[in-house]
């Protein structure tokens, strides 16, 4: 190759790199080309494109200053979007819940209990002392509870609770307390998922004949006994109130939520 050759092959390569925008002109680029993806609604791809500068460019304060700005913004038309959904949906579900909740009544002991919770009439524990039943509640949390009496002449230990109807079952495990008081009592309590996947079982089923079976922590300690129809039935509604209030408590925490970002946004 001749010196006029490497001469012209270099002077190209100087327009070349002459000719390639900056790291700054790249940025700026992907500043507005996420500008236009906003305007456009889709404001998850403007945050995948303004992610792509930080990780790129990062020392392009200036644009990254703008792309900050920018993932504010989206975040303010994103809390608006979720309060205006918030809105539609809760107040139907508020309404729902109140007219169901007449069906319960509400209990707590001041002394000792944080949350009060809503007891289906049919369910309280004073009128259940000495038998085997199951209870359940929705806490003024939104937290549903379900608990497993028993009750005997002897400690069972209870380790788990089989229910059973029409060919179908379903086992859950939970925390057991027990204590005497002439008789043996001992509860097993289940928490929110698995106490409503429990009541949703006996909803389910409240049609057909529901077999309970406890299991203590020997074969020969297992029992059994069948809910009647008044007790499908507030469990039933016990699920239905607990279900909703789980909904009711769901978007109470993105109201909350778009709430703050909101104002934080006006600030």
């Amino acid at each position: 190759m001749t010196k006029k050759h490497l001469f012209i092959c270099a002077l190209c390569a100087i327009l070349f790199i002459g000719c390639q925008p900056s790291e700054e002109q790249r940025a700026a680029t992907l500043v507005n080309d996420a500008k236009v993806l906003v305007d456009d609604g889709q404001w998850r791809q403007a945050r995948i494109v303004l992610d792509s500068l930080h990780l790129t460019y990062p020392k392009q304060v200036a644009q990254r200053r703008l792309a900050k700005a920018l993932e504010d913004s989206i975040t303010y038309l994103e809390a608006q979007r979720t309060l205006a959904y918030v809105d539609t949906l809760l107040p139907p579900l508020l309404a729902q819940a109140d007219q169901l909740i007449k069906r319960f009544k509400y209990e707590k002991n001041e002394k000792y209990e944080d949350h009060g919770k809503y007891v289906h009439r049919l369910l309280s524990t004073g009128s259940n002392t000495s038998r085997n039943f199951i209870q359940a509640y929705v806490l003024d949390n939104r937290q549903t509870v379900v608990k497993s009496y028993y009750y005997g002449t002897y400690q069972v230990n209870q380790q788990t609770l089989r229910l059973s109807a029409n060919g179908e079952e379903t086992t859950f495990s939970g925390r057991n307390h027990h204590f005497q008081d002439g008789a043996h009592h001992e509860i097993m309590t289940f928490d929110e998922d698995n106490a409503l996947a429990l009541l949703n079982f006996i909803n389910t089923h409240q049609s057909t004949k529901i077999r309970v079976e406890g299991i203590g922590d020997k074969p020969t300690r297992n029992w059994v006994y069948y809910l009647n129809d008044k007790e499908k039935e507030a469990l039933s509604d016990t699920y239905q109130l607990g279900f909703l209030m789980k909904d009711i408590n769901q978007l109470e925490r993105m109201q909350r939520t778009a709430n703050t970002q909101i104002n934080r946004y006006n600030k």
